[in-house]
Order: structure tokens, then sequence, then C-alpha cells
């Protein structure tokens, strides 16, 4: 429980300084949907994303990614649900490409059922930090991105996902409204 603390001390202190660094435009809303593939298991299941820029470079928010009961051997099926707070910090290698470190914190709830006997699940829920990386692809109003996310805690957990990012709107976008009338 100390080790777990200790991580989301240190967690809490990136998140400060990735927050504290200056801003030189507003970036604004997105949301994101992935197909998503856990590691351990080899679980296919769907993540949704709804972040706000800030600036050029950071970004932050809410993720849920849902893995429904899947066979993990003869007898056992097995559902994940992840809840996410995420942050990137975006480094731009060309106008088109960039790519990010990941971190977060994590909420993982694991159910475990036997086959034949459905009604009966074993479950366990568990908070955890999140770290990773990505790459993303810029394509106008919406990113095609790679992420490796992984999980430190009690369940120690991978994950791939592949998908699109959609830009809502900005800021800039808000303010060239109110202008116009």
């Amino acid at each position: 429980m100390q080790g777990l603390c200790k991580h989301i001390k240190l967690g809490s202190i990136l998140l400060f300084f990735l927050i504290a660094i200056p801003s030189k435009a507003q970036q604004g809303w997105m949301v994101g949907i992935a197909p998503s593939i856990e590691l351990n298991e080899h679980l296919f299941g769907a993540n949704a994303r709804l972040y706000y820029g800030p600036n050029d470079h950071f970004c932050f928010g809410p993720e849920v990614t849902l893995f429904p009961y899947q066979e993990i051997d003869d007898e056992y099926e097995l559902t994940v649900t992840e809840l996410n707070l995420n942050a990137h910090y975006i480094f731009e290698l060309t106008h088109k490409l960039g790519m990010y470190p990941l971190t977060g914190i994590n909420y993982t709830i694991e159910k475990e059922r036997l086959i034949e006997q459905s009604n009966r699940n074993e479950e366990e829920n568990e908070f955890g930090l999140n770290y990773g990386f990505g790459i993303h692809y810029n394509l106008g109003s919406l990113y095609a991105f790679t992420e490796f996310k992984g999980v430190v805690g009690k369940l120690n957990d991978e994950f791939i996902s592949i998908g699109v990012i959609f830009s809502l709107f900005s800021k800039q976008e808000e303010e060239e409204e109110e202008e116009e009338y």
C-alpha cells in the first residue's frame, strides 16, 4: 500500500508540472474511440475518451475501456472495465506527426465467472497508476493514434489501442463565432 501511495504522489507531481508548462494556443475539446487489446489475457474491447487540450502540447481527460466477458480458459470467462484519468504531453515531430508519453490514474474492475455457472462472479476492484506512450497523425479535424498503456498496482495490466480522436471545437473557433455576431 505504501508503494502505491508513493507512485500516486509521484504521478500527481508529474501531472502538476505538465499542467504548469506555458501554453501558446487553445486546442479545445476532443472525443476519441478505439478498439483495444488487453495483452495479459488477450481480451478485445472498446475505448472511449473525452480530452481537453488547453494548448498545442498538453491534453488530459477521462477514458473508459470495456472488455466484455470473454473465455480465458476452458472453464472461466473474464470481463474488465477500466476507468482512467490520463494526461499527455505531445512532442510534434512534424506538422502532422506527434508522439507523447502518457501518465494518469486508473480504477480497474475485473470480474471472473465459471462458464457453466454465469450467476457466480468473483470481482476485484483496485486503483493503479497508468504509464505509456503513443503516436498520432494529424488528418485535419481528426487524429489517428496508436497507444500503449500499462497499469501499475495490484491489478497490473497492459493494453494497446488504435483509434481516432475528433476535434469537437476549439477556443479559437468559439472566439471567431462570437466575432461574427
